[in-house]
């Protein structure tokens, strides 16, 4: 276990180092200027800058002004919260770079929105549709966008600062897509994956073993779970879970046997501090899984199967990456099921070959 945790922080470590740094500048509150290779995390309120091998992070407290690729970003404040911002447009309404895809839509009145163009790519033209209500003309233009890039989004500020503003009324297009527009976020996942098994066989001293696996899944949080929507998901997991040769005490017949363990589940989880960088999370699933077993008891060789349905408690950390993707550890529990492979010798000798098992299972994830 102590390496699958020292796999995670290597991996958490190195997407940091390599998050979106870039050329630039920062100017200081006493004026003085420094030049290196720069990335802005506006969710903790820091800049980080490489130079000559080494990280310096300064607060925005002390920063005056940032320059990155030509963009000089500001210090602004919406909802209480302060950003380095690069203006792209202005007028009725304004739209600011917030750097690494995020992009503040802010309008006269104070109202505004924060959109992520690889996040919220489903929600984005229902977010500007609501902000501008008043112009119905370029609601159209916004819904018929396939796919909202930077360029296309200062289009459309630009067009609704030009628009001759009108009560909120309803374009044919928006009456085709009320009950179409789809809002629903979704992820899917591979994880590489260890199992910790204790199992007893006919009720004997039990025995621990470790297996190793992959996974594959996809979590959704529909559009219907209204304020819920990217706290509560649904999910859906596939994995597969391969365990050694296995030497085990039974009593006065020596067993030996592995296991290739295939498992399906569907469950809920649901997200702690979604819009934050460390997300943790609980979640519980159902499923079933499928135990094949190729051993040996004794003299007697066999190869057998059992089924089961199984709960599957777990809880979690999502770490999320500068480019909006995650990062998950995930340690699960895998309630005791019970396998029945008793078998006859001949046609007197029956033989019992019940297993106990129960398992943790510590996966790490990247969700994309």
């Amino acid at each position: 276990m102590k390496n699958i945790y020292f796999i995670f922080l290597v991996l958490l470590c190195t997407s940091v180092n390599a998050q979106f740094y870039k050329s630039g500048s920062i100017t200081d509150n006493d004026n003085q200027t420094i030049e290196g290779r720069l990335s802005i995390d506006n969710s903790e309120n820091k800049v980080y800058l490489k130079k000559d091998g080494n990280t310096q992070t300064f607060s925005f407290n002390n920063i005056s002004q940032v320059s990155i690729s030509g963009r000089n970003y500001s210090k602004i404040t919406f909802e209480n919260n302060t950003y380095l911002a690069h203006s792209l447009e202005s007028g009725k309404a304004s739209l600011s770079d917030l750097n690494n895809s995020d992009y503040l839509v802010l309008m006269e009145n104070g109202t505004g929105k924060i959109v992520n163009l690889e996040e919220d790519k489903a929600q984005i033209p229902g977010t500007l549709g609501v902000l501008f209500n008043d112009c119905n003309s370029i609601r159209d233009i916004i819904y018929k966008s396939d796919e909202i890039n930077e360029r296309i989004l200062k289009g459309i500020v630009s067009e609704y600062n030009a628009c001759a503003y009108g009560d909120y009324t309803p374009t044919e297009d928006e009456m085709k897509n009320a009950n179409t527009h789809n809002t629903d976020t979704y992820r899917f996942y591979v994880a590489f994956q260890s199992q910790f098994t204790n199992t007893s066989v006919n009720g004997f001293e039990s025995t621990n073993n470790t297996g190793y696996g992959l996974g594959l899944g996809m979590a959704a949080s529909p559009g219907f779970t209204g304020n819920l929507q990217g706290n509560l998901y649904f999910d859906f997991d596939f994995s597969m879970n391969f365990t050694g040769d296995n030497q085990y005490n039974n009593g006065s017949t020596p067993l030996n046997y592995n296991v290739n363990t295939y498992r399906i589940t569907v469950g809920l989880e649901y997200l702690f501090n979604k819009k934050g960088t460390l997300q943790p999370f609980l979640g519980i699933g159902y499923g079933f899984n499928s135990d094949n077993f190729d051993g040996k008891m004794g003299t007697i060789a066999f190869k057998d199967k059992d089924q089961n349905s199984i709960f599957i408690p777990k809880v979690g950390l999502l770490y999320k990456l500068k480019n909006g993707k995650h990062l998950g550890l995930t340690l699960s529990y895998i309630t005791e099921y019970e396998n029945d492979l008793s078998f006859r010798i001949g046609e007197l000798v029956y033989y019992p070959f019940v297993m106990d098992t129960s398992a943790y299972n510590l996966g790490l994830s990247y969700y994309f």
